[in-house]
C-alpha cells in the first residue's frame, strides 16, 4: 500500500531529473511506494517558506503518512553560524515539525541533510545540520544525514571533486543524484519499516517557536482587502497572487509581527517598501534568474529578519505596526538586498508597479489589515484577474 507523502524543500527536490524522482523509483522497487499527495517544494526557499506552505495546505497533513523536509542547504546559506540568526532559524524548524505533529501525531517526519559544495560539513561541525539533529531527536522524528553518509562512505576526495556538484548548491546528474537517492532510500526503508510508537507532542525546546504562526493568504487579500488578482502558471506551478502594486497595506499586530512575505518574482516586480515607526526600508524582491531571463517567474519568499536588527530579532514587541507597498524609489531610504536576491535596475518611475503577493507568515494576532489605493501611481487595471503563463521553471 502506497504511503501518502508530502514533501517540502528547495531546488534539489524540484530538480528534474534529480534525486527525488530516482528516490520515488527506488522506494517503489523496495516495496514501499510513496504516493505524493502534495509536492510543496520550491527552489531557493528556506524552512520559513516550508512552514508557510504547510499552513497554506493544512488539509493534507491530517491524512498524510510521511512528511519529507529538505531545507538544510538553503537554511545554512541564509542563516549561517551567527547566534541570533541560528536561534531564529531553529524557531522556524521547530515550528515546522511541531505544527506537523500537532496536526497528525502518527506522521512519519523525515528531515534530509544536504550540503553545498565546499560546505562546512567537509571540515567542521555544521551548525544548521547539528540543530536539525537536536530538534529531530527532541521530537523523536527521523533524519537522513546525506552529507555525513557521503563523507563516511566516499571521503573528502569524492565530495570535493569538481564533478560531484553541478554548481554551488546542486548535486551533479546523474551519478551524484543517484548516489544521494540510494542513500536516502536505504535509510527511509528502515525508518518506515520500524514499528510505530505512539507519542505526544513534547514540551517545546524554545517557548517562542513558530509552530503557532499564522498566515494571511492571497485569497483573503483579494476577497477581504480588495487587491486585484494576478495568476501565474506553468507546467509545475499555478499561483493566484494578490497584486499590491497600486495599493498600500497597513498592518497592526498584537504581540507579534511579520515573519516573511511569500510572493511571485516576475521580471516587472518592484522593490518592497516597508514603513515602520521612525524608519522606512526598501527590500529587493528580484531574483537573478528572473532578471537574466532564465525563468519567467519564481515562487519566492522575503524573510523579514532584516527588519529586526540585533537583539530585536529575538524579542517580539507587545504591539507592532507597519505598512507595505511597492517602492516609490524615495531617495535616502535604507535599502536591503537579501543574500539570494539582486538589486533592482534603476527606474525613472514611469512603469506601473507590480507586487504579486502569495501571502504573509506572522506571529501574534493581526488586529488590522487594510488596503488603501495609492492615487499617485500609474495603475494597471485592477478590476479583472490578470493571467501570466510561462514555460515550466
Amino acid at each position: 500500500m502506497a504511503l501518502r507523502t508530502i514533501v517540502i524543500g528547495g531546488s534539489n527536490t524540484v530538480m528534474q531529473p534529480g534525486y527525488w524522482p530516482t528516490l520515488l523509483a527506488r522506494m517503489a522497487q523496495r516495496g514501499m511506494p510513496l504516493e505524493v499527495v502534495a509536492d510543496l517544494s520550491v527552489g531557493g526557499t528556506t524552512s520559513g517558506f516550508g512552514l508557510f506552505q504547510l499552513k497554506a495546505n493544512d488539509h493534507h497533513l491530517a491524512e498524510a503518512d510521511v512528511l519529507i523536509i529538505e531545507y538544510a542547504l538553503n537554511d545554512a546559506f541564509v542563516y549561517g553560524d551567527e547566534r541570533r540568526p541560528f536561534r531564529h532559524w531553529a524557531r522556524f524548524y521547530e515550528g515546522v515539525i511541531r505544527h506537523a505533529l500537532a496536526r497528525n501525531p502518527k506522521l512519519h517526519i523525515v528531515s534530509l541533510v544536504f550540503g553545498q559544495r565546499g560546505g562546512a560539513y567537509i571540515s567542521s561541525v555544521p551548525s544548521i545540520d547539528a540543530g536539525m539533529h537536536y530538534i529531530s531527536d527532541w521530537y523523536d522524528t527521523a533524519i537522513v544525514d546525506v552529507s555525513r553518509h557521503l563523507m563516511r562512505r566516499f571521503g573528502r576526495d569524492v565530495v570535493t571533486d569538481p564533478s560531484f556538484y553541478a554548481d554551488q548548491g546542486h548535486y551533479a546528474r546523474p551519478i551524484a543524484t543517484t548516489l544521494v537517492a540510494d542513500i536516502i532510500a536505504e535509510d527511509l526503508e528502515r525508518i518506515l519499516a520500524a514499528p510505530f510508537r505512539p507519542r505526544g507532542v513534547p514540551p517545546p525546546i524554545d517557548p517562542h517557536h513558530f509552530a503557532d504562526a499564522k498566515i494571511i493568504d492571497a485569497k483573503t487579500l483579494i476577497e477581504t482587502c480588495g487587491l486585484p488578482a494576478r495568476v501565474y502558471s506553468n507546467r509545475r506551478f499555478a499561483a493566484t497572487t494578490a497584486d499590491l502594486g497600486a495599493f498600500r497595506l497597513k498592518l497592526d499586530f498584537d504581540r507579534g509581527r511579520p515573519l516573511a512575505m511569500a510572493y511571485v518574482c516576475a521580471p516587472d516586480i518592484s522593490a518592497l517598501e516597508i514603513a515602520m515607526a521612525g524608519e522606512t526600508v526598501e527590500a529587493a524582491m528580484l531574483k537573478g534568474g528572473v532578471r537574466d531571463g532564465a525563468f519567467k517567474f519564481l515562487l519566492s519568499m522575503l524573510s523579514c529578519d532584516f527588519l529586526y536588527p540585533g537583539p530585536a530579532l529575538l524579542q517580539e514587541p507587545a504591539t507592532f505596526s507597519c505598512s507595505i507597498q511597492a517602492s516609490r524609489s524615495v531617495p535616502g531610504v535604507a535599502r536591503h538586498v537579501p543574500k539570494d536576491n539582486v538589486a533592482h535596475p534603476e527606474s525613472d518611475g514611469s512603469a506601473a508597479r507590480v507586487m504579486p503577493l502569495l501571502g504573509m507568515l506572522y506571529t501574534g494576532t493581526l488586529k488590522s489589515c487594510v488596503a488603501e489605493p495609492i492615487a499617485d501611481l500609474r495603475l494597471q487595471p485592477a478590476t479583472a484577474t490578470e493571467r501570466v503563463e510561462a514555460p515550466s521553471n
